[in-house]
């Protein structure tokens, strides 16, 4: 649910949430609210204590609009979890004493849960729980102390390098099924324009989602030398920035070509693959969304995230199958980011200008979750225009 325009403001006035029962004011049982009503019960209570600290009604709607969309899913997820461990044992989900809080939790530990997702539980609870002692649940000197001897039971494992080799998917765009571009299929072509939009961009596949092809929103620069990408109208990133960026591909070794590896660098070009996946799509689109669906139920409609993720994952392990080597485990879209940002900074490309094009906020997210070890070494890497 969100709270624009159109919700009704006594929704989050003091009074109606007393006249409805509202659990801000009851200290009983409340029982498990049905599953539609969870982020309804969620953002009405967490207005109305904003309301109570005596912010008019617009400040309030606006402050709930502080999270992105996706962001106010996975919260009301987790609350509606909570709320029915609450309700089996007949306690108030917004009132509860923080004992039930840490209960909640260690029975989440106890499930297998990792320290990051608890914090996730944590910051969707203190969203919607009433203040303990003047504080958040998520500053509850006891919460803080149960995630950090969570995290010392339970530390998290990331691996040094991905599970997949760039070279070896680089070396296969340039091979069947993925070319020649003219003759592939359009799953095909799917697959590798969103790979490699994904690598030379460094962008999450939300932000991938976004783009457009509305006029205006695509350009190609003469010769298809360079592409300029925008996101559509009204599209908040999970970062946001001051000066929206366009995304700017820089064309790899148009012909015409002087030497082999001239031709063998263009099949990696992703302003190549942009341009035909354009003109492909054309006749039988029906979004200004630049990816979009080509099975025959959803041809021509808007491409999920989860679509747009599998299409990435798809093309790494296409790549490998066409290679005749065994297929990588665990493979992830989001690892595109991880490999694109490390070769560009071995490159010796700025690290605020790689923070600028991925869109993180500062350097430590890079230092922190996107090492040089990524990059195996002695191993081929993407050509220095990415």
């Amino acid at each position: 649910m969100v709270l624009g325009p159109d919700f009704p403001h006594r929704r989050l006035s003091l009074g109606d949430s007393r006249q409805e029962g509202s659990p801000l004011t009851g200290r009983g049982f409340l029982p498990s609210p049905p599953a539609g009503a969870v982020e309804a019960l969620g953002v009405a209570s967490e207005g109305a204590h904003l309301l109570a600290s005596g912010l008019s009604t617009e400040v309030v709607e606006t402050l709930l609009q502080s999270r992105a969309p996706s962001t106010r899913k996975l919260y009301a997820l987790k609350w509606k979890l909570f709320t029915s461990w609450c309700g089996r044992r007949q306690q108030n989900p917004v009132n509860c004493p923080v004992g039930s809080v840490l209960e909640f939790l260690q029975d989440r530990l106890s499930a297998g849960l990792s320290h990051s997702t608890l914090k996730v539980y944590v910051a969707a609870i203190a969203a919607y729980h009433a203040p303990l002692g003047g504080l958040s649940v998520g500053r509850n000197p006891l919460v803080t102390r149960f995630l950090r001897g969570a995290l010392r039971l339970r530390p998290p494992v990331r691996p040094r390098v991905p599970s997949w080799d760039l070279s070896v998917v680089l070396e296969a765009l340039c091979l069947p099924p993925f070319e020649p571009l003219e003759e592939i299929s359009d799953c095909h072509l799917s697959f590798k324009t969103s790979f490699l939009l994904a690598l030379s961009s460094l962008k999450r596949v939300g932000d991938l989602q976004a783009l457009s092809v509305a006029p205006s929103f695509l350009d190609f620069a003469p010769g298809l030398s360079k592409a300029f990408l925008h996101t559509r109208t009204g599209y908040v990133p999970k970062v946001p920035s001051s000066a929206p960026r366009p995304v700017v591909l820089q064309a790899f070794c148009p012909p015409p070509f002087r030497e082999p590896d001239q031709e063998k660098l263009n099949c990696m070009c992703p302003v190549r693959a942009l341009d035909a996946y354009v003109h492909r799509v054309a006749p039988w689109r029906r979004s200004d969304q630049l990816f979009i669906s080509f099975g025959p139920q959803r041809r021509g409609l808007p491409a999920s995230k989860q679509t747009i993720s599998r299409w990435i994952v798809k093309a790494i392990l296409l790549a490998y199958e066409s290679t005749g080597l065994p297929p990588p485990l665990g493979v992830k879209a989001h690892s595109t980011r991880s490999m694109a940002a490390s070769k560009s900074f071995l490159a010796g490309i700025p690290l605020q200008d790689i923070c600028n094009a991925a869109g993180w906020s500062t350097p430590l997210t890079f230092v922190r979750f996107y090492r040089l070890d990524l990059l195996t070494p002695g191993s081929s890497v993407l050509p220095s225009s990415f």
